[in-house]
């Protein structure tokens, strides 16, 4: 890296870590220790210091190397602060303090954060992208909500649909190649019933005495979609349902088939309108079904299916025993051996599981993740055998993100919810209650693995209490005062680059809080991949529209000194597009105007 590239990276906080990074492989040089024998230098943390007399960031790096360099912490903190501040350092490091154990604190420049800001209104848009090192880029396949077709999205659902689809915002963002999936659930004992479900509103729809049955689906839903089919297909199966009549059951195989796919697909096209209605699209939408179908047969079963069980087969994994084949998951960590076709012939949903992950991976994806939600936390150590069976037996190569439940507010009080019972509130109902905008950002508020509670009383309040409204306030603030600025200046529109117009201006501490905010937005990006959080991005942008606010109200943007007025419209046009993009990789509009 040139003198010049390596400058140009010290913008952003991101580069500085590199830097640091490279600077401390010259004090802990890999190559004075074998091969293997130790790990390389850990990457280099910054933290920004609670109080500017801790400095303008900070770094824990020398506690965590300090037994590589064969140094204490604190004398690694210090080789490392004066090497760097010679070096890379020159020129945007002022001085640099050990603390506490072994903390390195390092004071920026005024002239880093004029740097840093001019850096970022020249990325624009493009500020945090591709913040992922290139060699840990991958083709990654998102599968998330995939839900039996059976009856509208919940706010369940809605979670889990936000969180994917932030989640693959977030992945194509920072340089994955992501594919999103919805594996639709249409094979099966629950379709079975759902058909029969169908049949019975259908049935009295048609003035036939024919109840639900009582492990079918109740929701008032099926009669909206039985009204549906009687106006496309009329009174064509008032006979079988009739001699059926009253035992939904009895419903010949061939017209339940009818039912269960016209149903099916009906259903399918509500879960379309509502997903597109709350911003989340799919790349490919595979039918369970489909796994079943085309190709030569092995153990009776053709398509996906067939393939599975013949390599399975191959490799020794199947047995036989009790009239039923069974995959060997006890050699791979699982508490049993699991069955793949039941003493009936029938397959388990396990076995298309299998299928579906196999197809998964045939298609060149180097990493899977699926989201699930709290109900299948125990099925993961199956999904994990079941992985390592299958070629290349890499089960690092399977992600399983478990989410947990969402309580809906009312009033205070927590609503109860059966899909079964018809007792539901939809992803339409929420989103015609509190609005599409505070469904997705409230939805990504906690990390997957914790309970949200979703007060629909505070999601429309349009106050700095509710944490959606606060943000897009800022945003809107912003637009603003740009529009006013400009109108001011006798133009149409703030300029967004600012470049060398700021001078050599003093940077005063809200300036330098709200521009060490800003920089620090890659990072935060990086982390929320990394650690599957897009609720880091939801509190980054809580922080960053308090960070502003309080710079607006203490540094006045239009002055007399035309260098403290660019460096500051500067500020504001950094603020706003990266609030901008920030609530677009949460799915959320950043309004103009509020």
């Amino acid at each position: 890296m040139s003198d010049r590239d390596e400058h140009e990276e010290l913008y952003g906080l991101s580069g500085l870590g590199r830097s640091l990074g490279r600077t401390l492989a010259t004090i802990v040089p890999l190559a004075d220790r074998p091969a293997g024998a130790e790990p390389a230098p850990p990457p280099i943390e910054l933290t920004l210091p609670p109080k500017p007399e801790f400095g303008d960031v900070s770094t824990p790096v020398a506690l965590a190397a300090a037994r590589l360099a064969g140094r204490s912490p604190r004398e690694l903190a210090g080789e490392l602060g004066a090497a760097w501040s010679a070096g890379p350092g020159a020129g945007i490091c002022e001085r640099f303090e050990v603390a506490g154990p072994g903390f390195l604190n390092l004071f920026l420049s005024d002239g880093w954060y004029r740097d840093a800001t001019r850096h970022m209104l020249a990325l624009g848009d493009d500020h945090g992208r591709d913040v992922l090192p290139a060699g840990r880029r991958q083709k990654v396949n998102v599968e998330f909500v995939s839900v039996n077709p059976t009856g509208p999205l919940h706010v369940g659902h809605a979670r889990y649909a936000s969180m994917g689809d932030a989640l693959c915002r977030l992945f194509a963002f920072a340089g994955h190649e992501v594919t999103r999936e919805f594996y639709v659930n249409d094979f099966g004992t629950q379709m079975v019933k759902f058909g029969q479900s169908l049949a019975a509103r259908y049935a009295q729809r048609l003035g036939i005495d024919m109840a639900v049955p009582d492990d079918g689906y109740l929701g008032d839903y099926l009669l909206e979609v039985a009204d549906r089919l009687i106006d496309e297909v009329g009174d064509r199966y008032r006979a079988a349902v009739a001699a059926a009549a009253p035992d939904a059951t009895g419903v010949p195989v061939e017209v339940a088939d009818e039912l269960r796919s016209w149903g099916r697909d009906a259903i399918l096209a509500r879960f379309r309108d509502t997903l597109e209605r709350l911003r989340v699209p799919f790349d490919v939408w595979t039918s369970e079904a489909s796994l079943y179908a085309g190709g030569a047969s092995h153990r009776g079963f053709a398509g996906e299916v067939g393939k599975a069980l013949r390599e399975l087969d191959a490799d020794g994994e199947l047995f036989d025993a009790d009239a039923a084949v069974w995959l060997r998951t006890t050699d791979y960590g699982d508490d049993k051996d699991r069955v793949l076709i039941r003493q009936t012939g029938a397959p388990t949903y396990f076995l298309s599981d299998i299928a579906y992950h196999r197809d998964k991976m045939d298609r060149g994806f180097g990493h899977l993740i699926d989201i699930w939600g709290a109900d299948h936390h125990g099925y993961v150590p199956r999904m994990k055998a079941m992985f390592t069976a299958l070629p290349p037996h890499d089960p690092e190569r399977l992600e399983l993100i478990i989410g947990q439940m969402v309580n809906l507010l009312e009033s205070g009080v927590a609503r109860r919810m059966s899909k079964r019972r018809g007792d539901i509130v939809t992803v339409d109902d929420l989103i015609d209650a509190i609005g599409v905008d505070a469904v997705r950002f409230f939805m990504v508020a906690r990390s997957h693995d914790s309970t949200l509670d979703l007060d629909l009383d505070l999601a429309v309040e349009q106050s700095s209490k509710n944490p959606v409204y606060y943000v897009q306030y800022a945003h809107a603030r912003i637009c603003s005062v740009l529009a006013n600025l400009a109108r001011e200046q006798g133009g149409e529109t703030a300029p967004t680059h600012l470049g060398a117009s700021f001078g050599e201006v003093a940077v005063g501490p809200y300036e330098r809080n709200l521009a060490r905010t800003l920089a620090r937005f890659p990072l935060v990006v990086l982390e929320a991949v990394e650690r599957r959080g897009p609720h880091r991005v939801h509190a980054y942008l809580g922080e960053l529209a308090a960070e502003f606010h309080v710079f607006y109200r203490n540094c006045r943007v239009l002055t007399d000194d035309p260098e403290v007025a660019a460096f500051r419209t500067g500020l504001c046009v950094a603020t706003r597009t990266t609030l901008a993009k920030g609530l677009e990789l949460l799915g959320v509009s950043a309004p103009q105007s509020m």
